[in-house]
């Protein structure tokens, strides 16, 4: 382990900060500088209180991912949820290893995911795509069989919808637990 002076610590520990906006960066130097300024009022050396504190990189990949994970949970969206996954890989191999094979079992399933997200609006819009057929080829040309299988693709395609609208909340739920353990699992290996 190398030993840091003050400046050397607080300029490598704000250089590993990511994703975050300058005023958070600055505020999370600010709260280790204290940390600095009261190992000198019971007289330690910074590099004293450096070694005592950890490495900043570490500290930093901790924080980002706490960071990235309250993102999330925050702001719902695939750049959030990429950047805490991006953040939670950096803690360990086994968070890599977990996480790439996730990736690799959601390519398998991107299939399915295509002919979710392209089927469920067009069963859901089956009625409006029956009215406008029957404008272009006369609505003489509609049987009540068209009718009634518009009406079950209405109605099955709202279930899917909200079955894949609740199937996502849980998944994504179950992402952010995963995550948290994660970052817990971290601080144990720490202490």
């Amino acid at each position: 382990m190398i030993s840091l002076n003050k400046n050397e610590f607080l300029k490598l520990l704000k250089n590993s900060l990511k994703f975050m906006s300058e005023q958070e960066k600055v505020d999370i130097v600010s709260e280790y500088n204290m940390h600095f300024e009261e190992g000198r009022l019971e007289e330690k050396s910074d590099k004293e209180i450096a070694e005592e504190l950890g490495q900043p990189e570490e500290i930093a990949k901790e924080l980002n991912a706490v960071y990235a994970v309250n993102r999330v949970e925050e702001n719902r969206s695939i750049k959030s949820l990429f950047t805490a996954m991006l953040s939670i890989m950096g803690l360990s191999i086994m968070n890599f290893v977990f996480i790439i094979v996730g990736f690799f079992v959601m390519l398998i399933l991107l299939p399915f995911f295509l002919a979710y997200i392209i089927g469920v609006p067009v069963m859901i819009l089956s009625p409006i795509i029956l009215v406008i057929m029957g404008f272009i080829n006369g609505f003489s040309t509609i049987g009540v069989g068209e009718i009634i299988e518009s009406l079950k693709g209405l109605i099955f395609g709202a279930i899917l919808a909200f079955a894949g609208y609740l199937l996502g909340e849980l998944l994504l739920k179950i992402l952010i637990k995963y995550l948290r353990w994660n970052m817990s699992i971290a601080r144990e290996k720490k202490l």
